[in-house]
């Protein structure tokens, strides 16, 4: 028996009421919050997996946090790399919204939902979420057609991805950013903070320091979201100044000093028990 021809569940007019009633909510109820789509640089093709990756763009959104009590914490354990925080929210964005002020764009893996590996920055607590699935059918099917977005997210992990949105949620990487620092020689002109470095025409770091250095008579380079291995004789170029400059020192990598982070510790004690002088310290001697 076919369903009843006199009731249709899927009224154009009920439609647009219910999702205006769902946008004023989400607008009363929830907080606004950056998107933050991710731009693969490079990805392993044999793993599936992104080598690099940047954060360029930022979106400002409505969203409600499902939770109203806050982000839900599924325990702290401590571990031999420290203290791991299991931090998790449930974020929740209507189709209209996310089609009016994110999908446009043309970096997005897919316009049609948020994408998992994407972050949403919450502004009242400082935390960036990274979304780790996105239910799109739950409520399911209300009055024939689908509402919302609902985003799972954990408490957003630093890999050393570049972030560059121009907004608060850049901090990340000013305070858990890796760098490395580099002494050239033959410069010409200066390195600009913040520009791309290129070698052989393409981009491998950020320069997040340019001085000269008064005892080896050279000027040292910082380089951040280093994504290819110098060696002494390469030629940097800076992409906005145009800065040339010939490695001539590759000085040991250092972490921004924090106060908490141990791996110039680490470093300095490893050379006791491995000999980094090796090119293939797992290898047979020839």
């Amino acid at each position: 028996m076919a369903t009843n021809v006199f009731f249709n569940h899927a009224v154009p007019q009920e439609q647009n009421l219910y999702e205006d009633l769902v946008v004023e909510s989400l607008r009363m109820y929830g907080h606004d919050v950056l998107y933050l789509p991710r731009t693969i640089v490079e990805e392993d093709t044999i793993l599936n997996e992104d080598i690099s990756s940047r954060f360029a763009q930022s979106y400002t959104i409505e969203m409600y946090l499902e939770n109203v009590e806050g982000t839900a914490d599924a325990g702290d354990l401590m571990s031999k790399f420290g203290v791991y925080v299991q931090e998790e929210a449930t974020f929740i964005a209507s189709v209209r919204s996310w089609d009016r002020f994110v999908s446009s764009d043309s970096n997005l893996v897919t316009s049609l939902r948020p994408n998992e590996g994407d972050l949403i920055y919450f502004p009242m607590s400082g935390a960036l979420f990274e979304i780790n699935y996105v239910q799109d059918d739950n409520p399911f099917y209300q009055l024939g057609k689908l509402f919302v977005f609902k985003m799972r997210c954990t408490l957003f992990e630093y890999s050393g991805e570049d972030m560059d949105t121009g907004t608060d949620a850049d901090l990340v990487e000013l305070q858990q950013g890796y760098t490395e620092i580099y002494q050239l020689s033959g410069t010409n002109g200066s390195f600009e903070y913040g520009e791309n470095i290129l070698l052989n025409t393409n981009v491998v770091a950020e320069c997040v320091g340019y001085v000269y250095n008064s005892v080896t008579f050279l000027y040292d380079i910082v380089l951040r979201a280093v994504t290819s291995t110098m060696s002494v004789g390469d030629v940097l170029t800076g992409e906005t100044s145009g800065a040339t400059g010939t490695i001539s020192v590759v000085s040991d990598k250092l972490d921004i000093d924090d106060g908490v982070s141990q791996n110039k510790d680490f470093e300095t004690n490893g050379s006791n028990y491995l000999d980094f002088s090796e090119t293939n310290p797992f290898g047979e001697v020839s």
